[in-house]
């Protein structure tokens, strides 16, 4: 059984166009570096990725750059994405950033 990312659908062209290539998920995850994950959207396959790195960090450690590679033009508007998806959030809560590399698209994207 292969573990998944599970993406809003919006973001599916900006991960196949390699202008996303990270995630940041609320709270500490676990996901093994070296692992290969199905990425979905709405429980629909759409690429397969390997997880190239995992960092913790509070958000307000959360830097332009971790934005960037987020695939978002700027730190406050990850952070402004952030709130939609997982209501109020405070500084000091922990957040997993997990880097990963696109291995192929799924036939029906």
């Amino acid at each position: 059984m292969t573990e998944k990312l599970n993406f809003d659908p919006e973001f599916i062209q900006k991960i196949l166009g390699g202008s996303k290539r990270t995630t940041v998920r609320r709270g500490i995850k676990s996901y093994p570096v070296g692992r290969i994950v199905e990425l979905t959207a709405n429980e629909k396959s759409f690429a397969l990725a390997k997880i190239r790195k995992v960092v913790v960090k509070r958000l307000s450690e959360i830097s332009e750059e971790d934005a960037k590679l987020d695939g978002f033009e700027s730190r406050e508007e990850l952070i402004k994405k952030l709130k939609e998806i997982y209501g109020d959030i405070s500084d000091k809560e922990f957040f997993t950033v997990v880097h990963f590399e696109v291995l192929s698209q799924s036939p029906q994207t």
